[in-house]
């Protein structure tokens, strides 16, 4: 009975390893493609290709699909692994508990992933800044454009005022 047991959480944890071997393997291209892709749309944010931004934009919406699908699959695995008992709170956390030989190389994919991830989001912050501080710069010079070059003031005398007195004041409104 308990070689049995022993025998299926085996099975299960060769199915978890399978999982986690072909998540990896599946985030890996992603990632890389998400760089190469931040590199391009670094070199035409700052080049102000308009054109290529865009084109970027279409292919990083359908990359970061692809990446949500492959966090949802590792969501699903380490659902199944809690489920199971074994720990859910990281992938390497999980492998660590499944202490199966074929591990080290998963290891250093893990590490590899992370190291990515890293990457990427530093890129996406830079990228941030950068377009946002553009957006502002771009705002306050439309706003120069329609204004003249002059600030509308906030409280003014003359032409802003209303000729009632409002509501309260004039009961023609």
């Amino acid at each position: 009975m308990h070689e049995a047991q022993s025998a299926s959480a085996q099975t299960q944890h060769r199915q978890l390893l399978s999982q986690l071997s072909g998540i990896l393997r599946d985030l890996e291209p992603v990632q890389n493609q998400l760089l190469e892709l931040y590199q391009k749309k670094s070199q035409a944010l700052r080049q102000i290709d308009v054109k290529l931004i865009d084109e970027c934009g279409a292919v990083e919406a359908e990359l970061t699909r692809d990446l949500q699908f492959v966090l949802l699959r590792r969501q699903q695995l380490l659902q199944a692994a809690a489920q199971q008992g074994l720990p859910a709170d990281s992938l390497h956390a999980l492998l660590l508990k499944l202490d199966v030989p074929e591990a080290e190389p998963l290891f250093q994919k893990i590490e590899a992933a992370q190291q990515r991830s890293k990457k990427l989001r530093h890129e996406t912050w830079v990228q941030w800044i950068v377009s946002t501080r553009s957006y502002q710069h771009y705002s306050q010079v439309l706003e120069l454009i329609a204004h003249a070059g002059q600030k509308v003031p906030t409280y003014s005398r003359g032409q802003n005022e209303s000729s009632t007195g409002g509501v309260i004041f004039d009961a023609s409104a």
